[in-house]
């Protein structure tokens, strides 16, 4: 057996890392104020939420956190295991935004924005459909953490999903 022994260093060198091994921190929580931040700013006007959503996916990894972005469109905020909203340490940072499927109203026109919202989403970024399923799916999984209203809003907008075929029916197993 022959083991191939260590070569020597010099001193003082510096060690090559290439830029394709640096992996970056994941991080959802600064993404999660990143996109709260720019929900809130839209004031409510879902024109400006997907306007906003297309601008900065240049900017944030959405490929990356996708998870965060629909838990945030879906809740307002990082669900956790269960379906509750992850509360933040930090008071002085939101944690949660009123711009979210959860927080619209609960007629049909108000939750149909926010599909489009998801239509628009996905066709400009094709890589979030299947991360979109599975969120969906998630989601769905968590339903004994939220309220009837909030129920409600999520069959309505999961029908919408289905019925357009955003989605498959996967997400309902």
């Amino acid at each position: 057996m022959s083991q191939k022994a260590e070569k020597p260093t010099l001193s003082g060198t510096r060690l090559k890392t290439r830029k394709r091994d640096e992996k970056e921190k994941y991080d959802p929580n600064s993404f999660r104020d990143a996109i709260i931040q720019g929900l809130n700013e839209t004031e409510g006007d879902l024109e400006k939420v997907s306007k906003f959503l297309d601008v900065s996916g240049s900017r944030l990894n959405y490929r990356r956190y996708a998870d965060v972005l629909f838990d945030v469109l879906f809740a307002g905020g990082i669900l956790a295991p269960g379906g509750f909203i992850v509360e933040e340490t930090d008071q002085s940072k939101p944690h949660r935004t009123d711009v979210c499927v959860f927080k619209c109203d609960a007629d049909r026109e108000s939750i149909k924005g926010f599909y489009e919202i998801f239509y628009k989403l996905i066709r400009r970024y094709k890589y979030l459909e299947k991360a979109f399923e599975e969120e969906t799916r998630k989601v769905l999984v968590f339903q004994k953490g939220f309220t009837d209203l909030e129920r409600k809003k999520l069959a309505i907008i999961t029908g919408l999903i289905l019925a357009s075929a955003l989605a498959s029916p996967r997400v309902l197993e």
